[in-house]
Order: structure tokens, then sequence, then C-alpha cells
């Protein structure tokens, strides 16, 4: 039972070890896109349970960003 392990444990650092050295290039930072209110929309209320077809988005989060430095 203790080889089983050790032979897993192995397995594992080498996959780990192979997945890590790969050169894949990192994707371009692209701008988020964050939905935003039109004018002249009303704004939805919702009281109870109902089935939202068409929601507006009022607030989306921080977008910022900031560059990863090593």
């Amino acid at each position: 039972m203790v080889w089983l392990a050790i032979i897993m444990a192995v397995v594992s650092v080498a996959i780990s070890y192979r997945a890590m050295n790969q050169g894949h290039d990192a994707p371009d930072m692209q701008e988020p896109k964050a939905p935003v209110i039109e004018k002249g929309k009303p704004l939805g209320v919702v009281f109870g349970k109902i089935k939202i077809t068409s929601g507006t988005v009022y607030w989306w989060g921080d977008v910022s960003y900031s560059e990863i430095r090593k």
C-alpha cells in the first residue's frame, strides 16, 4: 500500500512539473466589458417571485486592474 502512495506521488509531481514548464504565452489583457444602463430605461423593482426576462445591471463592481510584477 505504501508503494502505491509513492508511485502516485511521483506521477503527480511529474505531471505538475510538465504542466508548469509548458511554454504557453499569457493572453493579452482585455478591457473588461461591463453592461451599461440605457438612458431613459425604467429601473425595475421586484417584489416576490417572478421571472426576469430582461435585467438591467446597475453596478458591476471594481473593474480596474493593475499589472502584476515579479
